[in-house]
């Protein structure tokens, strides 16, 4: 009994350190914040304590970057164990609260997994949260494009969504149990490289 709790004790700590060095805690960015989400309701980072959160900064007129980002994570959720999937969220802040309301982030994330979180808010709480996390975005075009959803609507027809075309940060943000910013995914980071960094997140 003692040789089994001394052999865990020893498997845990190997486990940490290979976490710690594969994905350390980043110091100097992060941090809690409370934004309007596609729940209907105010929702802050500390809500997910004790979840792995993958967080994106992204905007639902995007034409590439954000549906592929999207469908890469949806990919991942699909990779996990049901009790996995319930200790991980994913977060989609967007960047363009002129267009993107409560609402329609719910519809968008839909077609990607029911269970993503869309954010939103004025502008100068979005400015706020992406200053936190060191994201930049930048509007390219001052007039409205129109461009089309990747994915379907449920009549079978493609939605036309008008909005800003903006430059943006393509990274996921993962961020362990404590809330803590614990390194980036990318929509090309390999699932299985992404699967074993949440499951030991999830062991810490």
């Amino acid at each position: 009994m003692l040789f089994r709790t001394a052999l865990g004790l020893v498997v845990g700590l190997l486990l940490s350190v290979n976490l710690m060095a594969s994905m350390p805690i980043l110091k100097g960015i992060g941090g809690d914040f409370s934004l309007q989400s596609s729940l209907g309701k105010q929702v802050s980072l500390s809500d997910y304590r004790g979840q792995v959160v993958l967080m994106f900064f992204g905007y639902t007129n995007c034409a590439d970057i954000c549906p592929t980002t999207m469908a890469h994570m949806s990919q991942l959720m699909d990779r996990l164990t049901p009790e996995q999937a319930q200790q991980v969220q994913v977060l989609f802040v967007s960047i363009d609260g002129d267009n993107d309301t409560p609402g329609h982030l719910n519809n968008y994330l839909a077609y990607f997994n029911p269970t993503f979180v869309g954010l939103v808010d004025e502008r100068h709480k979005i400015d706020a949260v992406a200053a936190q996390y060191h994201a930049q975005y930048e509007k390219l075009a001052e007039g409205l494009v129109t461009t089309v959803y990747k994915k379907l609507t449920l009549t079978g027809e493609p939605t036309e969504q008008r909005g800003y075309l903006y430059s943006h940060t393509a990274k996921i943000y993962v961020m362990g149990t404590q809330g803590r910013v614990r390194g980036y995914f990318y929509m090309g980071t390999p699932h299985d490289e992404m699967h074993t960094q949440i499951k030991l997140l999830l062991q810490e």
